[in-house]
């Protein structure tokens, strides 16, 4: 069952990270939301739980902006089958998170519902347990959700009904050195979703080659594309797609201005921070193509404009974004 794969898994013998994420793009306003609640802490170190969460305006990058905090133990708990993980004032749980974070003259909270269910995703292919990612597990219990209920930002209340979203669930012993993840959704045909990733991590000097994974689910099955390679494919805000196998080929971009991005610091366990460049209201624009007889014929044009959830994350900062999830 997909919410059994939600349940916590942190070992507080061993450290580590574990993060639940909601991500979300309404239909009717054009306005995206991110939500990432967590825990991070060393071995014999006391943990701390965290917060991240922004909010993303499709035609005024003034409102956009993003708010951080965290929250030493006693203030937060890992729960159960009923509530993953409370930090703060902020809780997520079997298809609920209600919260809110405060920072930089910015505040967020969000009151969301959202659909269970579906059969979980797993991001890359042996992830669900120690994959390919090494001492990771990354899943997607509710790989494509509508989310409903109210966001509040300073102030301004946006009642959302049934948007297109994304719960995922990631823990492990140490993050991906680098990493880029796409959620895709909102084509015409309101069905087809891609669920897209690529990252290396880091054995003691050595760093692994960059695994690229690509699912798209249409028709109702899913097409699944994975890939090793040496050299990265992404620069700040793009990301270009070209994977084959025997029998697809999906090739295109995926990319998000920097504008409708937000920076976020995520505390390592290693003691080494993860800069998170997020945005909910990105585009692309994928063709797939099938192989027939002749060769690779097209069989789908995916495009979407605003509704793309996706992020760039590495060790340093981006320069060229300029908004900060600030704490309080």
């Amino acid at each position: 069952m997909a919410e059994r794969d939600n349940l916590p898994r942190w070992n507080p013998r061993a450290g580590g990270h574990e993060s639940w994420s909601l991500t979300a793009t309404d239909t009717a306003s054009g306005e995206g939301l991110w939500i990432r609640m967590g825990i991070a802490g060393r071995r014999g170190v006391e943990p701390a739980g965290e917060v991240v969460a922004a909010r993303f305006h499709p035609t005024d990058p003034d409102r956009t902006f993003g708010v951080r905090s965290t929250h030493p133990s006693p203030d937060f708990t890992l729960g159960g089958p009923d509530r993953y993980l409370r930090t703060g004032a902020s809780e997520l749980g079997p298809g609920f998170a209600r919260g809110g974070a405060a920072g930089a003259g910015h505040r967020l909270e969000w009151d969301l519902a959202f659909e269970t269910g579906e059969p979980t995703y797993t991001l890359l292919p042996g992830t669900a347990g120690r994959g390919l990612l090494g001492e990771l597990a990354a899943v997607v219990p509710n790989v494509d959700t509508a989310v409903s209920g109210t966001v509040t930002a300073d102030g301004e209340a946006l009642q959302v009904t049934a948007a297109r979203g994304q719960q995922g669930h990631v823990s492990g012993r140490y993050h991906a050195e680098r990493w880029v993840w796409a959620h895709c959704s909102g084509f015409d045909d309101g069905d087809t979703i891609v669920e897209a990733v690529t990252g290396q991590i880091r054995r003691g000097p050595f760093v692994t080659p960059f695994v690229t994974s690509i699912g798209v689910r249409r028709e109702g099955r899913w097409i699944r594309l994975v890939r090793p390679a040496g050299l990265r494919d992404f620069s700040m805000g793009r990301w270009r797609i070209d994977l084959t196998d025997r029998r697809f080929r999906i090739t295109g971009r995926i990319e998000a201005p920097s504008h409708a991005l937000v920076q976020a610091r995520l505390e390592g366990p290693d003691g080494v921070p993860r800069y998170c460049h997020h945005s909910d209201i990105g585009s692309c624009r994928l063709a797939l193509f099938e192989r027939r007889s002749g060769g690779f014929d097209q069989i789908a044009m995916l495009e979407a404009k605003g509704t793309v959830q996706a992020e760039w994350v590495g060790r340093t900062p981006s320069s060229a974004v300029e908004r900060l999830a600030a704490g309080a």
